[in-house]
């Protein structure tokens, strides 16, 4: 004779922890999904840096803009990439730096407002109150809101 195992049924807390993880899993694949055309080409540390990147070349293009007037604002991120980026040969310049980021900068803001999104959707599953509502939320949804 076997032996008999009672596994009770999950409790409705338990389900709804379940279908958080699932719509959080699904909500992150998509974010992925989506910002990564715009970060494709850029490892992760350096990412980390663009915030930093695009103030100092904002400031520095203003400077620039206002014909010099005064002392040039500090660079010091974007001082030590064009020291790597030139080398002991390179003529690249940092107006010519600045112009390169703030080309950029139009894939960082469509970045950040795809993670502001996320976090959107993070706590609208979040706050779910049922299954149905955590696996309601979507990114398509979510992008059309």
């Amino acid at each position: 004779m076997g032996t008999f195992t009672h596994t009770p049924a999950p409790t409705d807390a338990e389900k709804l922890a379940a279908a958080q993880a699932v719509a959080l899993k699904r909500l992150n694949d998509a974010y992925d999904a989506a910002a990564r055309p715009l970060v494709r080409d850029y490892p992760e540390v350096e990412r980390l840096g663009w915030t930093q990147q695009l103030s100092e070349a904002t400031a520095y293009q203003a400077w620039l803009d206002a014909g010099e007037q005064g002392e040039a604002p500090a660079t010091p991120a974007l001082a030590g990439i064009l020291r790597g980026r030139n080398g002991t040969t390179g003529t690249e310049t940092l107006a010519d730096l600045c112009r390169a980021v703030l080309t950029r900068a139009d894939a960082m803001i469509q970045w950040q407002e795809f993670t502001g999104v996320r976090h959107r959707g993070e706590w609208t599953i979040n706050d779910a109150q049922t299954p149905d509502e955590a696996l309601a939320v979507t990114w398509e949804k979510l992008v059309a809101e």
